[in-house]
């Protein structure tokens, strides 16, 4: 026979393990629920650098315009700027943006020598990663 201290125990036992899993489907229901809202809309990503004829040894201003759905995308968790060279691959420079504001993420790079450069911007924001990539030739 079970004594009535057993019981209690038992029952507080089961209690709290129910309790237990009902918070952690109201936590991961939460985490469903947050999901659903995110926009399957895929992130539209424009590169673009200023001045647009670059020069060795001058600044080159590197952007990515970030959208989503025809709106500014300003908290992306990552943007990286990948800078190879077409003549030698393993020179090779990755340069973090940041927010400049309305979906703007800049940064800032001198190229010590003239030549041709892959431009690749990584962008990875909402879920999603794009990279779209331009050619850009230095001028010596």
């Amino acid at each position: 026979m079970i004594r009535p201290k057993q019981l209690a125990a038992a029952l507080s036992v089961i209690a709290v393990v129910s309790l237990a899993g009902c918070s952690s489907n109201r936590t991961e229901h939460n985490h469903m629920h947050a999901a659903a809202n995110v926009s399957m809309e895929p992130i539209q990503v424009e590169l673009s650098w200023s001045p647009q004829q670059a020069k060795a040894g001058e600044p080159v201003t590197f952007q990515a315009a970030v959208t989503q759905a025809g709106e500014a995308v300003e908290d992306a968790r990552e943007v990286l700027f990948e800078v190879v060279s077409s003549e030698d691959e393993t020179v090779k420079v990755e340069v973090k943006g940041v927010s400049a504001g309305d979906g703007v993420y800049e940064a800032e790079w001198t190229f010590a020598d003239d030549g041709e450069y892959k431009v690749t911007s990584h962008v990875t924001a909402r879920t999603q990663h794009s990279m779209p990539a331009k050619m850009l030739t230095v001028q010596p």
